[in-house]
């Protein structure tokens, strides 16, 4: 009886020893599965130039500006030039390789003052099928130039002054019918969606269409 004894107190720690041996075996495999997930999705998030904490609306920031880290992402201020704010905004990347595109960026930076009506990204996305390639292409710079020069007009117009029924001159001679009802603006059909962005040599007013003059 007692040898039985004896042997089941040793069976006991052995079954308690092990118990213990495979608690520590599970806590040591989940730390290491831990340490080495956290430096991997934290070096995925840097690969993507985003800090681990970075939202969804950062991961959309980067893919829209991948072609080039020097376009949107960052703030518009009324110190800056047209073309700064526009290469600022995160919505008018395409706009701003555009501009950048035809070389206007210069003509762009001048005293001016300008209203530029700038499109947004999503603005060029519902165009016909290879219309933007095509005007980006060397023998379509002339083109690509009138497209700009339609959403350009000089002098610094604030919403309040785009009155219905006004008629606005571009810089590249064509005009632009204003309507303004129920506190919704169009120009040429074009809605403003985002007004009045203060810049040092004019305004920007965002636009959901492109205005391709005929």
């Amino acid at each position: 009886m007692k040898k039985n004894k004896i042997m089941a107190f040793g069976f006991t720690i052995l079954l308690s020893c092990s118990l213990m041996s495979c608690g520590q075996d599970d806590h040591a495999q989940n730390e290491m599965q831990e340490e080495s997930t956290e430096p991997t999705a934290r070096r995925e998030a840097y690969g993507r130039g985003l800090e681990p904490s970075s939202s969804v609306a950062k991961e959309d920031e980067a893919s829209l500006s991948h072609t080039d880290p020097d376009l949107g992402g960052h703030e518009m201020m009324p110190t800056q030039l047209i073309t700064e704010n526009i290469t600022s905004g995160i919505n008018l990347t395409t706009f701003a390789s555009i501009i950048r595109h035809a070389e206007v960026v210069d003509e762009l930076s001048s005293p001016g003052p300008y209203t530029v009506f700038a499109p947004s990204n999503d603005a060029f996305e519902v165009l016909p099928d290879n219309t933007l390639e095509d005007l980006m292409k060397p023998e379509n710079k002339q083109r690509l130039m009138q497209v700009i020069n339609n959403h350009v007009v000089a002098g610094a117009l604030s919403a309040s002054d785009l009155q219905d029924g006004a008629m606005l001159k571009t810089v590249g001679g064509a005009e632009l019918k204003v309507t303004n009802r129920n506190n919704v603006v169009t120009v040429n059909g074009a809605e403003v969606v985002e007004a009045n962005i203060v810049s040092e040599n004019g305004v920007i007013h965002v636009v959901n269409k492109v205005m391709v003059p005929k």
